[in-house]
């Protein structure tokens, strides 16, 4: 008994192995894009973060405006505990 193989039977299976293909290299196209669009963000952030800091440097100066305050009102208040000492208390 011999059993005669037609290409009319594998028809389907050639178009389901064309389909299955077609996704995996859709899906391998668009793996690449978002790897692609992840790495260009993590050099964005990068960026941005060198950024911060160098404003952070460029900001440190008026931290220390606050420490200035802080010492000049100490100083003015020990100012004036001396007068009144010397003034007798008034």
């Amino acid at each position: 008994m011999l059993i005669a193989i037609n290409s009319e039977t594998y028809t389907g299976w050639y178009v389901g192995l064309g389909i299955g293909f077609l996704i995996v290299v859709v899906v391998v196209i668009l793996v690449g894009m978002i790897l692609a669009q992840a790495s260009r963000i993590g050099h964005q952030a990068l960026d941005g973060i060198e950024l911060m800091d160098e404003a952070r440097d460029a900001t440190l100066p008026v931290w220390d405006l606050q420490l200035i305050n802080v010492s000049a009102t100490s100083i003015w208040k020990a100012a004036e505990r001396a007068r009144k000492t010397i003034s007798g208390g008034r």
